[in-house]
């Protein structure tokens, strides 16, 4: 059949979950809006079940914390001590990729599919048979496809080493596939650089965007106790950081940040704030971890509550209160993110890995001032765009203590705690940070921009003839 632009198109995108508060799955509702809104139907499918209803289709197989999955994950870049041998584990990742792509196979019938769009496993390479079954199902039906790489496992924070010679066919022929036919995606300029390298693909840059469309998330009558409920007074200084507890998001640095800060604003004892509350005698710097806490068995987060209490540090983590929506959950009242931004003063983002930032675009939408660690991607690809940052330090200056911790000189913070007095005392130096801030990201990281990016794609696919 031939099709023209203004065909619609039934695109199919696939990852190990959805509906999440991660990178990739806040990003994929992104595509999904876009291709929606010009006339194409989106179907989703993922491993797991997602935290809100948006009508995936689950295949638990696909899910990378399987007992299967992990153990072929840690036998591809890691040792095969959970298995007999070199041909046990070739038998076992043949049995897996040939279970997932019967399934994947249904899905996409069932679905009709034109496109399928592979966000981060081809890349990321948690879950191997998965990245096998998908090269399979996407020859077998003739399938366009983009593959969206968000991280490569080359960049994973603990050393990988191809264990024998199946893994590294394995890496070389999967992660990602070499047909000319596929087209590839990714987040910035160091991995679009890395992947010609490494595998000679050739890809484009889609940064992450976000919805400016509307200003910053407000207080109403559903979030408005949020503060309460954590026991966190108007007139405290409320820090959050809204990224997932993981160790590469450095958030021991925002301790080091919020001590400092609090310490600064002894001299602001019963001023004004920027929102007209009083900071009295009573009032402290509150650290609010928002997000969720993914294969750390909660080492990570006690590690960060025992330096919080060391440096006398009010740290408070709320990520089972967060969700993907707003809900009920039992008598359990569940926030969104977007509840926590509103009643923020500020947002911590010491993140010192990140392959682009979403969270950073997150806080510029709320009109919040941000103190982040200048990591890699920001420099590279962020920083040119204008945003007024509050930096934590430098890159040549970080560091690790003997828990494994970031650490930073002392000298550095105490620089970033000083303007952020300013910003959380001065409303015109806010404003003007701020607002300044909402403009560039309106103009450059909207969904507007990733329409216009993704356009040719659609009207490629829409163009083509079977």
């Amino acid at each position: 059949m031939s099709r023209n632009q203004h065909t619609s198109l039934s695109i199919g995108m696939v990852h190990f979950k959805t509906g999440d508060t991660d990178g990739v799955s806040l990003e994929m509702d992104k595509w999904r809006e876009v291709f929606v809104s010009e006339g194409h139907t989106v179907y989703y499918c993922c491993g797991q079940p997602p935290m809100m209803d948006n009508r995936s289709t689950i295949i638990p197989a696909l899910s990378y914390f399987s007992k299967e999955a992990s153990a072929l994950n840690r036998g591809t870049f890691e040792y095969l001590g959970d298995f007999d041998s070199d041909s046990a584990y070739e038998e076992a990742m043949e049995r897996n990729t040939i279970i997932l792509t019967k399934e994947l196979l249904a899905w996409v019938d069932a679905c009709n599919l034109d496109v399928l769009i592979i966000e981060n496993i081809w890349s990321v390479g948690l879950h191997p048979a998965a990245a096998i079954a998908l090269e399979r199902v996407v020859h077998e039906r003739k399938l366009h496809v983009l593959a969206h790489h968000h991280d490569f496992y080359w960049e994973r924070v603990t050393p990988i080493s191809l264990t024998c010679k199946h893994a590294i066919r394995i890496a070389d022929q999967y992660l990602p596939p070499h047909d000319r036919e596929y087209k590839h995606v990714v987040i910035n300029s160091k991995a679009q650089r890395a992947l010609e390298e490494r595998k000679g693909i050739t890809a484009n840059i889609i940064p992450n965007t976000f919805d400016f469309s509307n200003g910053p998330w407000q207080k109403d009558t559903y979030n408005s106790d949020l503060r309460e409920v954590f026991g966190i007074k108007d007139e405290d200084v409320l820090l959050l950081q809204a990224t997932r507890v993981v160790k590469r998001k450095g958030i021991e640095l925002a301790i080091d940040f919020a001590q400092i800060l609090e310490k600064r604003l002894e001299a602001y004892r019963n001023t004004a704030l920027y929102n007209g509350k009083v900071f009295t005698d009573t009032s402290k710097v509150i650290l609010m971890l928002a997000g969720s806490i993914e294969n750390d068995a909660g080492a990570y987060l006690s590690k960060l509550q025992v330096k919080a209490r060391m440096q006398n540090v009010t740290l408070i983590w709320i990520g089972d209160h967060i969700g993907h929506t707003r809900k009920r959950k039992g008598e359990t009242k569940i926030y969104s993110l977007w509840d926590a931004y509103a009643h923020a003063d500020m947002v911590t983002y010491p993140s010192y890995w990140e392959g682009w930032g979403n969270q950073l675009l997150e806080a510029v939408r709320a009109k919040l001032p941000i103190a982040l660690f200048p990591y890699e991607i920001y420099q590279s690809d962020i920083r040119k765009s204008g945003f007024q940052m509050i930096e934590l330090g430098q890159k040549e200056s970080l560091s690790w203590d003997t828990q494994g911790l970031a650490q930073l000189p002392s000298n550095q913070i105490e620089q970033a705690a000083n303007a952020a007095c300013t910003v959380l005392f001065n409303r015109h130096a806010r404003m003007d940070m701020v607002e300044s801030n909402f403009k560039i990201g309106k103009e450059s990281f909207s969904l507007n921009t990733l329409h216009t990016l993704l356009k040719p794609y659609t009207t490629t696919w829409s163009n083509t003839q079977w």
